[in-house]
């Protein structure tokens, strides 16, 4: 009897299941497919005259889509941040428009169908990562992919420019990586993904196709096939927040520290930073590991600012990320992987990536780059001054705003190679579009 009390449980469940599935279709498809189909058609064949378009932001909150955002608003763009609700680290005031915030009494489902409407009426141009504007997120267990291709479709048919940004969890199909030790970076500190490897390239490969152009940085050598701006990274800091370490008062003890700031220490490879650390202790250095995790953005800056020596950003990943960048505007030194031959010899020849005075250590090289640089305070100084420099040409604002406005540009028709923007021989390259 228990079998069978079961049994009819489950195929109670089941059915009530197959009704909302099936209610929820109803709605889908005779209420916003045509409403989003409608919209679209409108915008498109009654488009708004603007001097300038208008830039759009979202929906991931990745924080450097704020800063982006915020250069472009003050070199004068309409600028604006679209997005779900920013991630605990980050400061809500950093943020313009939130989707929850925008409507507050609507189920997450339909928030996202009015939030695409409403950016699909007043943005022309999106900037996005791989997983889309909102509906990227929206799923089926009868058709997984319509959401998630709809609106690729219809940015492009109500006329929109795309430009898409990958920042990682989007992006990484994990058989494409060409590092297996990366990839077995990934697969420790992000191991869902492993299982989703079929959802993220179709998504991925949709949006690089469906995009006007492609920015992965780094990203691009690991299976991504398509870049249209070569850069090492596009990310940038904001200089004014990250205090350059000259502001930093004397240290009157004698002790080296060394910061690491794992959000996922797999992926980092922060066992090697701290076994590192401990063999050099063990060898007689006056040396401390400072682990800043769990810390709000503020917190882990004035952390660099006022404790930091040196910075351990990563060891696995070929390149550095944003905590790289925010080391390097502190003044400090930063170490992290630049061993991968075919990229670093790429990046060297067609970008400013030559300059970059990261010093690069693997798992099996790091004790003896942090024993050379704690050994030698005036090498600390002199990487920590050039790092300030190097971000502040080529990682500030204003580099954003070359970027983005050579973008636009490009999307208005002018004709000139996107790929030779950071190219070192400048206007020696031959004019070309593509």
């Amino acid at each position: 009897m228990k079998k069978l009390a079961g049994f009819v449980i489950l195929v109670l469940r089941s059915i009530t299941l197959a009704m909302r599935v099936a209610s929820r279709w109803a709605v889908y498809l005779s209420v916003l497919v045509p409403l989003v189909l409608g919209t679209a058609w409108v915008v498109r064949n009654f488009p708004r005259q603007r001097v300038s378009p208008a830039l759009v932001w979202g929906s991931t909150p990745i924080h450097n889509f704020a800063l982006w955002s915020r250069a472009m608003e003050a070199a004068g763009h309409s600028s604006t941040t679209f997005t779900h609700p920013p991630f605990a680290i980050h400061e809500r005031s950093d943020w313009d428009r939130v989707l929850s915030e925008e409507y507050p009494r609507h189920s997450q489902y339909i928030a996202s169908h009015l939030g695409f409407l409403k950016a699909l009426r007043e943005f022309d141009v999106f900037f996005l990562p791989a997983n889309g504007f909102f509906l990227g997120f929206q799923s089926s267990a009868l058709f997984p992919n319509l959401f998630r291709r709809l609106h690729g479709k219809v940015l492009k048919y109500a006329g929109k420019k795309i430009v898409l940004l990958p920042y990682g969890a989007d992006a990484y199909v994990y058989r494409r990586v060409r590092s297996a030790q990366l990839q077995h970076g990934l697969m420790l500190s992000y191991p869902v993904p492993g299982r989703e490897q079929r959802q993220i390239s179709r998504d991925l490969d949709f949006w690089v196709d469906v995009a006007d152009v492609v920015i992965p940085g780094f990203m691009g050598f690991d299976g991504i096939g398509r870049w249209d701006v070569l850069t090492p990274s596009p990310l940038i800091v904001d200089l004014g927040f990250w205090s350059s370490r000259n502001q930093k008062k004397p240290k009157t003890r004698r002790t080296v520290v060394v910061g690491h700031a794992p959000n996922h220490r797999g992926f980092k490879g922060s066992e090697f930073v701290i076994d590192a650390v401990d063999q050099l202790k063990s060898e007689g250095f006056d040396l401390e590991l400072l682990l800043l995790e769990g810390m709000t953005l503020r917190q882990v800056r004035d952390a660099l600012v006022r404790d930091v020596d040196i910075l351990v950003e990563q060891l696995l990943f070929f390149g550095h990320g944003l905590n790289g960048l925010e080391g390097m505007a502190a003044g400090l030194p930063v170490v992290s992987n630049l061993e991968a031959k075919g990229p670093r010899s790429v990046l060297d020849s067609y970008t400013f990536f030559r300059d970059c005075p990261i010093v690069s250590a693997q798992p099996d090289t790091v004790v003896d780059v942090l024993r050379d640089l704690v050994s030698d305070p005036e090498k600390r100084a002199i990487h920590g001054q050039l790092g300030r420099r190097y971000v502040e040409r080529w990682h500030s604002p204003e580099s954003a705003q070359y970027l983005f406005e050579s973008v636009i540009r490009y999307l208005g028709g002018e004709e000139f190679a996107l790929k030779n923007l950071f190219h070192p021989l400048g206007e020696k390259i031959p004019t070309e579009r593509r």
